[in-house]
């Protein structure tokens, strides 16, 4: 009786870790195909940016190299993204359910592993777009923009008229 019991924990421990860990395999594959689908979205205005956007003649070709860099740099780290968060969402399960005795263990810890590789590719690449935002927005301001405008200074020994008065 004592042996049946001690088997019977063991099978109920053996259940309830398989349920815990198939709420973490669900978990991984979500935010696998979220990320996935935001940074299919990202590649594909980087693409635009690489494509579409025209630049002046007489641009500064230190920034509009950067921005070019960097939007490759972009599109290259979110088509990762893209790649290695469909992978997971797609092995990740297969192996749980197929696998041999224990690979549900070693299924998440495998999404595990690639997801954190995912989101760092993901927030790389999200960090480069508002970069690749702000060089194109330099490069393409107008030639009269590019100086910042002075205020005119009053002479000196006068005072500002923009000051409180003393009391």
């Amino acid at each position: 009786m004592l042996y049946a019991d001690k088997n019977a924990l063991r099978t109920n421990l053996k259940v309830n870790m398989l349920r815990i860990r198939e709420r973490e395999l669900m978990f991984f594959t979500n935010n696998c195909l979220s990320i996935s689908t935001s940074a299919a979205l990202l590649a594909g205005f980087a693409w635009y940016g690489l494509t579409e956007v025209p630049f002046e003649s007489d641009a500064n070709v230190v920034i509009q190299t950067a921005y070019l860099v960097v939007t490759t740099l972009i599109m290259g780290l979110e088509l990762l993204t893209v790649v290695n968060a469909t992978l997971c969402a797609i092995l990740g399960p297969g192996l749980a359910l197929r696998g041999p005795d224990g690979s549900m263990h070693n299924a998440v810890q495998g999404m595990t592993t690639h997801y954190r590789f995912t989101l760092t590719c993901f927030s790389l690449g999200l960090i480069c777009f508002m970069l690749s935002a702000l060089l194109c927005a330099r490069a393409r301001r107008p030639h009269h923009a590019r100086t910042a405008p002075r205020l005119p200074r009053a002479p000196r020994g006068t005072t500002s008229s923009l000051r409180a008065p003393r009391r």
